[in-house]
């Protein structure tokens, strides 16, 4: 009998050798690709969630600048009216004014007229009085 060992190795052809390559190649491609879709997915997540804070913080700033310009706006228009009606009164009391010193300057026309009149009653009866009689 034959007592040496026999190899228990299978040679492998070189078409082997490519299968078993190929083999390899397909699963580290797998690996790659699966790796960089959850990489992917994890990416897209995260810029999901930076978006989303992104976006709330947008809105939160929108709010508080909306809120800032409507008080600004009601303050503006508080002193507005306030200023209106300053204005207003102001012109009230003018008016006011210039009414009683109309009325002062009629009582002196009046009293003027009357005393001009008064005059000339008095003047002509006088002229009256030293007329030579016809």
């Amino acid at each position: 009998m034959d007592t040496e060992p026999r190899s228990t190795t299978v040679k492998q052809t070189p078409m082997t050798a490519a299968a078993r390559i190929l083999e390899v190649a397909g699963l580290t491609a797998e690996r790659l690709t699966s790796d960089a879709e959850a990489q992917s997915k994890s990416l897209l997540v995260t810029a999901r969630a930076e978006a989303d804070a992104i976006l709330r913080t947008s809105r939160s700033e929108a709010n508080q600048i909306v809120q800032e310009m409507t008080r600004a706006k009601e303050q503006q228009a508080d002193d507005l009216r306030r200023e209106r009606d300053t204005a207003l009164a102001d012109l009230t009391n003018e008016k006011a004014a210039l009414e009683s010193q109309v009325a002062m300057l009629r009582q002196m026309e009046n009293r003027y007229r009357d005393q001009l009149r008064r005059l000339l009653n008095e003047q002509l009866a006088s002229l009256d009085s030293t007329a030579p009689a016809d």
